[in-house]
């Protein structure tokens, strides 16, 4: 005998679940605008099911917006964060004062406090904050130069949806550039690595770079892809490369882009790519390993942007900055005079995101933003 059909209701339910399955992540302001219709579309809205369903269903977590440094009078610095997508309550925080940004991944960012010199891991959706000691190197100094990266350690974990409370790392690397030690430590860089598991840093694994000029940004952010971070060296005069699994550092020559204005990025199959501005073109390039083991950087797209965004062609006041890059949405972001643009590299489309102002590097923050973290 045929089962009975589920009633109307249900029907009605399931549709409705359907219909808000299928609201923008990046218009977060939809979702808390669904949820204040009823009871019943609020407990839908914030039932874990429901929201593992969404967050698998949209697959990439949305770019919610980007930091960057706002440097004051006296030498200080203030991390901001720039909404790119419309209001949603509650709003965003800013960080706090005193620090600037060092890196967004996986829904958390790492900041630096000029104040106690510490590491600060802070997630901006659930408020939760740790501070890290900076890392000294061997000479029980702080390191002259350093970046670092954060990213998620879950085991098994792929999508980084639902890891903002799991374990992460920090992978720090510093350098010094010059000889203060009188042992032939110019241009020694170092990495370490801390685990919220253990609570400590791993021991170090160093790489001479030879001579580094002080005048330029020494280490620059990252880029994860594969199993390897990989940092600008010089302003991208060389790319630095840890391996995750190995604990090992390398260099790797730079592309031929314009020095200064490139930014790494994920190449189409997944590893090292980078990206630059020649004239009024965005220009692709991918790191390949050939048979003989050696790797070389191969050209890919261009993309004309002269087209697609407001600049006076032939105007020397013109300028087209690479200032960022979005992992996983594979978006650039370009400081122009009319703008800040992001650009999707698969369909090459651009979508201006807000007014030009002074950002010469931003930090593209990405994660769902949904009506259960106004509880958080």
């Amino acid at each position: 005998m045929a089962a009975p059909p589920p009633p109307a209701a249900a029907l009605v339910d399931d549709l409705i679940g359907e219909i808000l399955l299928r609201l923008p992540p990046d218009d977060p302001a939809s979702l808390f605008r669904a949820a204040l219709v009823c009871k019943p579309w609020r407990a839908l809205l914030t039932d874990r099911a429901f929201l593992r369903r969404y967050r698998a269903f949209h697959r990439t977590p949305p770019v919610l917006g980007f930091l960057h440094d706002v440097h004051r009078s006296g030498g200080r610095v203030f991390p901001r964060f720039i909404p790119t997508t419309g209001a949603s309550p509650p709003p965003i925080p800013q960080p706090e004062p005193r620090c600037w940004t060092l890196d967004c991944r996986h829904g958390r960012v790492l900041l630096h406090s000029s104040a106690t010199s510490d590491l600060i891991v802070w997630d901006p959706i659930a408020g939760g904050r740790q501070e890290i000691p900076q890392p000294v190197n061997q000479h029980e100094d702080y390191y002259e130069y350093f970046t670092a990266a954060v990213l998620c350690a879950s085991d098994g974990c792929d999508d980084h949806h639902e890891c903002r409370r799991g374990p992460f790392v920090v992978v720090f690397a510093g350098a010094d550039i010059d000889d203060a030690y009188g042992d032939d430590e110019d241009g020694v860089t170092w990495a370490t690595v801390y685990s919220s598991s253990t609570g400590a840093w791993s021991a170090e694994v160093s790489i001479h770079l030879g001579p580094i000029l002080e005048n330029r940004e020494v280490i620059g952010r990252s880029l994860l892809a594969g199993d390897a971070l990989y940092f600008t060296v010089e302003e991208g005069r060389r790319v630095l490369k840890y391996d995750l699994s190995q604990h090992a550092l390398s260099v790797i020559k730079p592309p031929p882009l314009h020095i200064g204005n490139m930014v790494l990025v994920t190449a189409e199959d997944g590893g090292l790519g980078a990206a630059g501005v020649k004239g009024y073109s965005l220009h692709l390039w991918s790191w390949q390993i050939g048979a003989d083991s050696i790797g070389e950087w191969v050209p890919g797209k261009v993309i004309e942007l002269d087209m697609m965004i407001s600049i006076g062609i032939g105007d020397p006041t013109t300028k087209l900055n690479v200032v960022g890059f979005a992992e996983g949405a594979d978006s650039i972001f370009i400081n122009a005079n009319d703008g800040i643009f992001t650009v999707e590299i698969k369909s090459s489309s651009v979508r201006k995101i807000g007014k030009r102002g002074d950002f010469s590097t931003i930090f593209p923050y990405m994660s769902f933003y949904t009506p259960d973290h106004a509880s958080t």
